[in-house]
C-alpha cells in the first residue's frame, strides 16, 4: 500500500559570516508547507556544510553515525505527517503553533538521537561506578576542559572523526593558555584518549589518527626529604593533636612509602606478625588491597611504622591510624614543616611547551603526605633496597620507579660510587 505524504525538507540554516566556510557546525531547519502556509524549525542538530548531501537533503553517508541521523529525519517526517492528517481527520484547526506543540510533545516521548557528548557522558557515568571518586572527579575535569575548547571554537557539534592530529594540537595551544603545564596536558590527552578507545571498541567511530599525536609527559626535580629532615619531623614538639596526627600520617608514608588513601583504609587486622626460621624476633607487615588498584599488597614495617601503630591503637576503632581529611593534612603539614625547621630550598621545574620554569622553594611550602611516599621509595634506592623490592612493596612498575628516582643526587650514591669504582 502506497503511503498520501506531504513532502518534508530539511535544510542548514544559512548566514553571511558562514559563507566560503564549510566546516562551521549549522543548524539544520525543518520546513513542512501545508494548505499555503509554511512551518520551520530547527531540530536541535548542526551539520558542517561539507557533511551535507543537498540533493539528499541528509547528512552524507560518509559521515559518522549518520545512518542514526538520518533515521532520525525520517522519524521527524512521518511525525509531521502523522500530525497533519490526523488533524485533518479529526477537524482539527491547523497552525504553526499546533504542528510545534504536537511535534514537542512526541519528540519528548522519542529518544533523542545521541551526540558524541552524550556517549562521553554514559563513558564516564560507567567509570564512576569503578573508580576511585578523586579519579573520576579528574576523568570529568577533562571532559570539560575539552567541552571548554570546543565551545571556545563553535565546535560544540563535534564527531569522532573530527579528533585529529590538527586539532589536538590546537588544543594543546588552548590548554597552555589557559595555563596548564606539559603533565597537566598530558593526563587530559590520556583521558580524552581512554574515551575514544572505549568508544571505538563499541564500533561508535574508525577513527585511528587521534593516536599519532602525543604530549609527553616530563618529570621534574623529585621532591623528598633526607634522612636528617624526616629526623627534624620525628624530634620537633608539637603541642597541637591536629598537628601531631598530621605529622604521624606523614611519617608512616615515609616508613612504609604507603598512599594516604590506603592508609587511612588501613586496619588494625591488616598488621599481620611474621617469623622465619633462623631468624630472631617478630617482624610485622601490613596486608591490603590497594584502593587505587586493587592490588594485593604486603609492606613490610620498620620498628619505626609499628610505633606509630601502637600508638593510635583504639583511638578509631577498627583503624589503625587517624581518620583525617586528606586536604586539612596537607594544610596543616605546612605548619609542621615549618616548625620543624625544613627551610632548605627545593628546586621546583614546571614545563610549558618548549619553556621550562625553575623556581627555588622552601621545602615546608610544599610538604604534602605524596612526598612521604617518595621519600620511602629514595631513600630505600639509595640505601641499597633493589629497585625491584622498592617497587613491589609501593605497587609501582620498577621501570616507572627507576625512571623518576635515577636522577636523585644523594651523598650515599657518591660514597657507593668513589668506594667501587677505582682506576688506580
Amino acid at each position: 500500500m502506497r503511503e498520501i505524504s506531504k513532502g518534508v525538507r530539511f535544510y542548514l540554516e544559512r548566514r553571511k559570516k558562514w559563507e566560503g566556510d564549510n566546516d562551521i557546525p549549522r543548524p539544520v531547519i525543518l520546513n513542512f508547507n501545508y494548505q499555503g502556509k509554511s512551518f520551520g524549525t530547527t531540530i536541535g542538530i548542526k551539520i558542517a556544510d561539507k557533511n551535507w548531501d543537498y540533493n539528499r537533503q541528509r547528512v552524507k553517508m560518509c559521515v559518522t553515525r549518520s545512518s542514526e541521523v538520518n533515521k532520525y529525519f525520517d522519524k521527524l517526517s512521518e511525525r509531521i505527517n502523522d500530525i497533519y492528517f490526523t488533524s485533518l481527520s479529526e477537524g482539527v484547526k491547523i497552525t504553526n503553533s499546533y504542528i510545534l506543540k504536537q511535534l514537542s510533545k512526541s519528540q519528548e516521548e522519542t529518544e533523542p538521537v545521541k551526540t558524541f557528548w552524550n556517549y562521553y557522558a554514559d563513558f564516564l557515568e560507567t567509570k564512576r561506578r569503578v573508580i576511585q571518586p578523586s579519579t573520576y572527579k579528574s576523568a570529568v575535569m577533562s571532559h570539560n576542559r575539552f567541552k571548554d575548547y570546543c565551545k571556545s571554537e563553535g565546535k560544540l557539534n563535534i564527531m569522532f572523526d573530527d579528533i585529529t592530529p590538527v586539532l589536538l594540537a590546537h588544543y594543546t595551544d588552548y590548554l597552555l593558555r589557559i595555563g596548564n603545564t606539559n603533565n597537566t596536558i598530558h593526563s587530559h590527552f590520556k583521558r580524552l584518549r581512554n574515551f575514544l578507545n572505549h568508544s571505538k571498541k563499541l564500533n561508535l567511530h574508525e577513527n585511528n589518527t587521534y593516536k599519532e599525536y602525543h604530549v609527553p609527559s616530563r618529570v621534574g626535580a623529585i621532591k623528598f626529604l633526607n634522612w636528617d629532615e624526616v629526623r627534624q619531623l620525628m624530634d620537633v614538639q608539637l603541642t597541637s593533636l591536629s598537628e601531631q596526627r598530621a605529622r604521624d600520617l606523614l611519617l608512616f608514608a615515609c616508613f612504609t612509602g604507603m598512599r594516604h588513601i590506603d592508609i587511612r583504609t588501613l586496619k588494625g587486622t591488616d598488621i599481620k606478625p611474621h617469623q622465619f626460621e633462623g631468624v630472631e624476633g617478630v617482624f610485622y607487615a601490613a596486608h591490603f588491597r590497594q584502593v587505587k588498584t586493587s592490588q594485593e599488597t604486603v609492606v613490610p614495617l620498620l620498628p619505626e611504622a609499628v610505633a606509630l601503630i601502637e600508638k593510635y591503637k583504639g583511638w578509631y576503632g577498627d583503624y589503625a591510624l587517624p581518620q583525617t581529611n586528606l586536604q586539612k593534612v596537607n594544610e596543616t603539614l605546612k605548619e609542621v614543616g615549618k616548625k620543624a625547621g625544613l627551610h632548605a630550598l627545593q628546586k621546583v621545574e614546571l614545563f610549558r611547551g618548549t619553556t621550562k620554569e625553575t623556581s627555588y622553594i622552601e621545602k615546608w611550602r610544599l610538604l604534602t603526605t605524596h612526598i612521604g611516599r617518595r621519600t620511602f621509595v629514595t631513600l630505600s634506592a639509595t640505601k641499597g633496597l633493589p629497585i625491584n623490592i622498592v617497587a613491589s612493596i609501593t605497587g609501582q612498575n620498577p621501570a616507572t620507579t627507576m625512571k623518576h628516582y635515577m636522577g636523585v643526587v644523594t651523598a650515599e650514591k657518591f660514597k657507593e660510587f668513589t668506594s667501587k669504582i677505582k682506576f688506580t
